[in-house]
């Protein structure tokens, strides 16, 4: 007989579990204001300051928006997004994902444009370095497949020699980690990955400032013709 460990429930996982169960119940809507935060607050039987925890989770994940003075809202879905009323939560969900992929889209091309510029050999090799284990990953089941294109990416943003870059970089991957590991299995994709890689790479050893920022802006734009496939 086996017995599963019981992990328990912060407050503040308890507060987002309830808010994402009226969402999906449609008793609140996007663009519906939520309750005052005391008012929520209290409802809950948390304390403010674990409320505010949760608003963070949701609103890094795209899910609630704040408004200077006029309290947070549930956000409306873009309307080039995904629109399934029958799960609202995955349409909130890809709406985010979307307009994450629209800032990595302007960031990530500069990068690399930077990146070609400033790219030491020393950088060049840990980009190259990353994308080998990339490779020699493919096979393997779990994060680590995620965690290898994270630090290929990573690297590049190094290669700027700009740390701002660089966490900006970091903060956005982790946020779409969910949703690279399911394009990843798409077929034919890992190759494709592979290819636009090997391009990237290619221009910033060649110091190539306009075909790095092609090459990226390709592999992005692909990113999100496959995310819309899913």
């Amino acid at each position: 007989m086996e017995f599963k460990e019981i992990t328990p429930v912060r407050l503040y996982e308890s507060a987002i579990e309830q808010i994402m169960d009226l969402v999906k119940r449609s008793e609140l809507k996007p663009g519906d204001k939520l309750p005052p935060e005391r008012e929520l607050a209290e409802k809950l039987s948390i304390s403010r300051g674990s409320l505010r925890e949760a608003f963070r989770v949701l609103e890094s994940k795209g899910l609630i928006k704040s408004k200077a003075g006029g309290g947070r809202y549930i956000r409306e879905i873009r309307k080039n997004g995904y629109n399934n009323t029958e799960n609202i939560i995955l349409s909130l969900e890809k709406s985010s994902i979307l307009e994450l992929l629209e800032a990595r889209e302007m960031l990530e091309v500069k990068i690399a444009v930077i990146a070609a510029q400033r790219a030491t050999p020393e950088d060049m090799e840990l980009i190259e370095k990353a994308l080998n284990k990339v490779k020699e990953e493919e096979e393997l089941k779990g994060d680590k497949k995620t965690e290898s294109d994270t630090e290929f990416h990573l690297a590049i943003a190094s290669a700027s020699h700009n740390f701002v870059f660089t966490n900006i970089i970091r903060l956005h991957l982790d946020l779409l980690k969910g949703t690279r590991e399911k394009t990843q299995q798409i077929p034919g994709r890992r190759e494709e990955r592979w290819r636009e890689h090997q391009a990237i790479l290619q221009a910033i050893k060649e110091h190539d400032t306009k075909k790095a920022g092609e090459a990226m802006l390709k592999h992005l734009r692909n990113v999100r013709k496959v995310l819309v496939k899913i």
